[in-house]
């Protein structure tokens, strides 16, 4: 039952895991610069793009974001509907809705980015986004097609033939597709990560060490949950968990929330950072949310106590559960989401 529980949670887990490390850096990087111009003595933040080049910067994270958060989502939602094992086609259960979402933002994107390329543009990325957009545009047409056939019910008429001449063409794209993705989103990345550390570079060099010890524990924070995925682990197998390689990434947590609790105790970098106090209250409690449900995962495992199995049926139960990666996945968002919501940030 355990190893079913993992094949069906894994996928979901990791997705939801993969979405916030990879929105993280977008949220950083918006933002590291407009918490300070509350203060305006920060307001030379730039990083490595300004101007124009920000601008297509921007153009191309909202492109892989909307790929991650919404094209690839809907085609593995798909996939796990309409086909078996072998990703060969399924008639589907026509007693039951049968739905396929809309990909309108990823849409929207692809047309935003092409009227850009159409400019005078010089981040690297040009290439790879002009080659990807046919192909993501090519299984949008599917997709689309797809909705439509089945919200008319056109498989009374033809037995689910043009369902699966659709479903055929996607499966025989997908896999390319899915490659260059993941290629543009590795470019992409990389150029989010140099203008985040750029921006961290500034925000040090200008005294602001609230802000940067704040972002620097997200970041730590997001390094625990990558390493808690690249191990595999879940509620359900919590206590294979290698401890020591845990250990490594959730002591540099706890390092910089010290790094954090030392900053924030002097009013004037408070200031200097643009949050008031009771907003370093909020954002500390958040953090500390996030240490203490680190920790409790190794308390866990050093005490050898397994996840029930009425507990493991309820993910809304396990994200509030002691030391289970979900309830440490579940409060770094909730940092995250608190960090880019403060009006300081705006």
């Amino acid at each position: 039952m355990h190893q079913l529980l993992i094949g069906k949670r894994e996928i979901m887990f990791y997705k939801v895991c993969r979405f916030v490390s990879l929105l993280i850096l977008s949220v950083l990087v918006l933002t590291a610069c407009s918490s300070t111009s509350k203060s305006n003595k920060n307001d030379d933040v730039q990083g490595v793009y300004t101007g124009k080049e920000l601008a297509e910067y921007y153009m191309y994270i909202n492109f892989s974001n909307n790929l991650k958060g919404e094209f690839l989502k809907t085609k593995e939602s798909y996939f796990a509907n309409y086909s078996d094992a072998d990703l060969n086609y399924v008639t589907p259960d026509t007693a039951k809705e049968i739905f396929i979402p809309n990909v309108d933002q990823t849409h929207q994107s692809i047309n935003d980015l092409k009227e850009m390329l159409q400019k005078k543009v010089t981040l690297p990325l040009k290439k790879t986004a002009q080659s990807l957009i046919p192909e993501v545009k090519g299984e949008i047409e599917i997709l689309e097609e797809m909705a439509d056939y089945y919200e008319t019910k056109e498989y009374t008429k033809d037995d689910f033939r043009k369902a699966k001449k659709l479903h055929d063409s996607l499966l025989k794209t997908t896999k390319k597709t899915n490659s260059d993705i993941a290629s543009f989103n590795k470019e992409v990345d990389k150029l989010m990560e140099e203008q985040h550390l750029a921006k961290m570079e500034e925000l040090k060099n200008n005294g602001d060490t609230v802000t940067y010890s704040l972002i620097q524990f997200i970041k730590d924070a997001e390094a625990v949950n990558v390493e808690l995925q690249n191990q595999h682990m879940q509620a359900v197998n919590i206590l294979k968990l290698d401890t020591c390689a845990y250990s490594l990434k959730y002591d540099k947590l706890v390092n910089t929330y010290i790094e954090l609790e030392t900053a924030t105790k002097d009013k004037g970098k408070v200031a200097k950072s643009g949050f008031s106090e009771a907003d370093i209250r909020t954002l500390k409690a958040k953090a500390n949310q996030v240490k203490i449900d680190g920790k409790s995962i190794i308390e866990r495992v050093e005490s050898k106590e397994a996840i029930t199995d009425d507990v493991l049926d309820n993910n809304t139960v396990l994200e509030k559960t002691t030391g289970t990666p979900e309830k440490l996945l579940h409060s770094y968002k909730n940092l995250v989401s608190e960090y880019a919501d403060f009006p300081a940030l705006n």
